[in-house]
């Protein structure tokens, strides 16, 4: 009687969403049965011969079971149709959510603002395409205060758009100054437009000379050209002469500059858009907010200070073209402006270049100015301006000699990641791992978020692939392969081994810093890191195929159904040597010795192990390939291990995006709230720049204070 109850479990399968139909049609079956059993015993067979014979009336229970579930499949009820109309939608869903809940376009996105400059580029192109977003970040008004209006062809009249919606306010009208300013060429058609332009924006702001400093800008390089001088020792700074082109303009560019001079302040506004902007974007948890950030910082365009250094340069030589004309009070009266001058491009230097332009620009003060006061017997005013400039210029001084020791330090070059190489090596500061270590972090777990989309990808792809494969053999076999479905234990099991543990020890042995190298940067530890994602990739697919197909194998022996021989020893042995390299790659202890560390035999080991894999996925295409095209003798195990395959990815891919991916989000804004050196900045590229920026002028104001006007 086990067996028959066997027999009767194994007819009924199909129908077990309905347990009322599944017992109704088993107890029909049943007594079919009994009755058939009861004939063949009158014939004279044994019970178990009898049963036997029974059975083979009925036919291969794969057959019994299809058969029986069409029949029968307008008596089930409403929630068995629905569970089964849940099973049939998994995989659209989950393709669906994968691709909405990962939104791989954003990491493409993030990408391009570290690699590329603009939104042309063509990571930027690839993130649009595969971004999602259904609920706007930013509402119309808070995009058009970010970027502008995006149907005007220039950036300036972009830029325009924001202050002809806010007419009365000051820092949109000098945004749009500066931008008009940073678009402006220099071959004069233009000049009389871009004048009017400051004028009025000088109508609004009467008291900041700003708009003095640029309108005499504009106007002295049209009126003069500097001609660099030969230089033969590279630390003394470059020397210029001035041709003079059109002296009345020159004139008129110089009392533009001394109406400003006399101004109350020179602010262009920059910290205070900035602040501003950085306040609609709000505060980033992410990398990617983060570089959209230093994106935004970086963004600010800063053409004044290039006409302040020009001015710097041609006061000096006006006022020697006066004192050589004998208007010794009117070229006095242009000297005597230089500290004030210094004040002001000072209180307005919000970013590192400018406050080195404002060291420059005293150090060039230092030079030219003493002769000239020299000239007008002035000598003891001449030694004051180069003791005051010598204390302007001290700070940067000084700064620059600690960028010049520091920054080659191999806490810097090895300990940080990408962002700490390229933004932290110029400001003169020595660092601890310690300090490092969040940004270091939050750009492996960007990877591993890189990462992360890639296996969902190829999960969906495996999806697709495996799904059709099912198609395709269930119409060559004509079975639905109801008797092959795992129960929900079996999957839970296959879940567990392929996706879950190939995670938990992949997070414990990332936390194992010599093993996982995580010690170091990035730029370093790239080929070990790559090692450990291929390892991921392969992993999981992999344990997937095997668990899947022996459980498969196992369920097809019991039905009676064959099953193809196993693959040949060489793709085994192929197999565990590539995967012997990778993990020997992935996690072998990384040791740096100053100056500089050669990835080449790193780079050689991870490609020979890639070959060795990509050969071993070769022959595994070619046999795969080989059976699609073969008879019919083993269409029943390759439809079920599809089939199977295809809802353990489907589930795989809930697992990653519902478990793996917000413990990645979580970690990023762990590391990134605990970083006191690139992150978190609201007035310029990070956090320690704006530190030294803020200390740079401090002392530079000390030195404003402390020095007497020049008499």
């Amino acid at each position: 009687m086990d067996k028959l109850n066997q027999a009767l479990d194994l007819f009924t399968e199909g129908l077990r969403s309905d347990p009322e139909v599944r017992l109704d049609i088993r107890r029909e079956l049943q007594s079919h049965l009994e009755e058939k059993i009861a004939e063949e015993t009158i014939a004279g067979h044994s019970d178990e011969e009898s049963l036997e014979l029974a059975l083979k009336t009925f036919g291969s229970p794969v057959e019994v079971a299809d058969d029986l579930a069409d029949a029968n499949r307008q008596r089930m009820k409403f929630r068995a149709r629905m569970r089964l109309l849940a099973g049939t939608l998994l995989i659209p869903a989950v393709i669906i959510c994968a691709i909405f809940s990962l939104n791989v376009g954003s990491s493409f996105n993030f990408l391009g603002s570290i690699f590329s400059v603009g939104e042309a580029s063509t990571l930027n192109k690839v993130g649009k395409i595969f971004s999602f977003n259904i609920f706007p970040r930013y509402t119309p008004e808070q995009q058009f205060i970010l970027y502008g209006d995006h149907t005007k062809k220039t950036n300036a009249e972009r830029q325009k758009a924001i202050w002809d919606k806010f007419p009365d306010n000051k820092i949109y009208a000098a945004n749009y100054i500066t931008s008009l300013m940073g678009s402006w060429s220099y071959d004069g058609k233009n000049r009389d437009f871009v004048l009017s332009e400051i004028g009025r924006a000088e109508r609004l702001d009467p008291d900041n000379a700003l708009y003095n400093y640029l309108a005499a800008g504009i106007m002295l390089k049209a009126a003069c050209k500097e001609i660099a001088l030969p230089q033969k020792d590279r630390k003394i700074q470059t020397q210029y002469r001035i041709e003079i082109k059109d002296r009345a303009l020159l004139e008129k560019a110089m009392r533009e500059y001394l109406i400003g001079v006399n101004k109350k302040y020179c602010s262009s506004y920059t910290k205070d858009l900035l602040k501003q902007r950085l306040q609609i974007i709000g505060r980033a948890d992410s990398l990617g907010g983060q570089l959209e950030q230093i994106s935004v910082a970086a963004g600010t365009i800063l053409p004044n200070l290039s006409f302040y250094r020009s001015m710097s340069i041609i006061m000096p030589e006006y006022a020697g073209f006066l004192i050589k004309e004998g208007k010794k009070q009117e070229a006095l009266q242009y000297l005597n402006t230089w500290q004030q001058f210094i004040r002001h491009i000072n209180s307005d230097g919000d970013y590192l270049i400018g406050v080195l332009v404002t060291a420059a620009i005293a150090r060039i003060d230092m030079e030219k100015l003493p002769p000239l006061y020299e000239k007008l017997g002035m000598a003891k005013t001449a030694k004051k301006v180069v003791k005051d400039a010598e204390l302007l210029y001290a700070p940067v001084k000084e700064f620059k000699e600690k960028v010049r020791l520091f920054k080659f330090k191999p806490a810097v070059n090895y300990g940080g990641g990408a962002l700490t190489n390229v933004l932290l090596p110029g400001l003169g500061r020595e660092f601890t791992n310690e300090e490092l270590a969040p940004e270091r972090h939050v750009e492996y777990v960007f990877c591993q978020k890189i990462t992360l989309a890639v296996i969902n990808l190829l999960l969906l792809i495996g999806i697709i692939f495996a799904t059709g494969t099912a198609l395709y053999w269930r119409l060559r076999s004509g079975s639905r392969l109801l008797l092959l479905t795992p129960p929900p234990r079996t999957m839970l099991k296959i879940m567990s081994l392929s996706i879950i543990l190939p995670g938990i020890i992949y997070f414990a042995l990332t936390q194992i810093e010599p093993l996982s190298g995580y010690n170091f940067g990035i730029t370093f530890n790239f080929p070990r890191f790559i090692a450990q994602m291929s390892l991921l990739l392969l992993f999981i697919p992999a344990i997937v195929m095997i668990l899947t197909g022996r459980y498969v194998a196992t369920r097809c022996r019991e039905l009676g159904v064959e099953i193809p021989p196993p693959s040949g020893k060489f793709q085994k042995i192929l197999a565990m040597v590539g995967l012997a390299v990778l993990v020997i790659m992935a996690f072998t202890p990384l040791f740096i010795k100053p100056p500089y560390f050669i990835n080449s035999p790193a780079i050689f080991v991870l490609s020979a192990g890639g070959v060795i894999l990509a050969g071993w996925i070769i022959l595994r295409i070619a046999h795969l390939v080989s059976i699609i095209f073969s008879g019919k003798k083993y269409n029943v195990y390759y439809g079920a291990v599809a089939r199977m395959v295809a809802l353990t990815l489907a589930l795989a891919v809930l697992v990653t995006t519902c478990i793996f991916r917000p413990i990645l989000d979580w970690r990023e804004t762990k590391f990134i709230q605990a970083d006191k050196l690139i992150f978190g900045s609201a007035e310029s590229f990070t956090r320690v720049e704006n530190d030294v920026i803020r200390e740079l002028k401090n002392k530079m104001d000390q030195a404003l204070n402390k020095i007497q006007p020049t008499p």
